[in-house]
């Protein structure tokens, strides 16, 4: 699929003509062009989709954090969203008895941590070729792009309720499909449970 064809999608549910370009003069396209980028990032970052994730070994910066971390990373380029940094995500121990469970803070683009580099990450990725988009998700977001443009190209409040609607519908479709392709997992012991279980309390 192409962008084109994503936005042509979000009109079609408007009931408003098709476009050939985003750089086309017309109302709709000006919108659409206005819109498409940021409700693109916006709905990558919502959920962890499969085909938005992304790994990376960071080096620290050379600049050491002012004071309470030892190193900082600079996030990825294309980086929405981080998810983890740092060791294999699971139940992390070893702060359960002085109450320090933070293996990393975010600020201003960067990850300040204790960990030593390299630092792994799994991310969210800015994903810009629609080709990439599984059909649930290219979907949603041209459901998400019509209830946005809903009001400004049809006059109509009940159109937008409508889209909005629509919109709903297709995300949680979109999600349960992203869930449904992983396999099944045993749910984790909780921080306690795996403390007792290994002799700490």
């Amino acid at each position: 699929m192409e962008v084109i064809t994503l936005v042509n999608r979000a009109l079609a549910k408007l009931g408003e003509g098709r476009i050939n370009s985003l750089s086309d003069p017309g109302r709709a396209a000006t919108l659409a062009a206005s819109l498409y980028d940021s409700l693109r990032d916006a709905e990558t970052a919502a959920h962890a989709w499969h085909f938005a994730k992304a790994r990376g070994r960071l080096p620290a910066e050379a600049a050491r954090p002012a004071f309470g971390w030892s190193f900082q990373y600079l996030l990825p380029a294309d980086c929405l969203r981080l998810m983890w940094a740092g060791p294999r995500p699971g139940p992390d121990r070893s702060g359960f008895l002085t109450g320090e469970d933070r293996p990393y803070a975010l600020e201003g683009g960067r990850i300040l941590t204790h960990l030593p580099p390299p630092l792994t990450v799994l991310y969210l990725r800015r994903v810009t070729e629609a080709a990439e988009y599984p059909a649930a998700f290219a979907e949603a977001l041209a459901a998400r792009l019509a209830a946005e443009m809903a009001e400004s190209l049809t006059g109509s409040q009940a159109r937008r309720e409508a889209a909005w609607a629509e919109y709903e519908r297709a995300a949680r479709q979109a999600r349960r499909l992203n869930a449904l392709s992983l396999p099944p997992q045993m749910a984790a012991d909780d921080t306690w449970l795996a403390a007792h279980w290994d002799g700490v309390i």
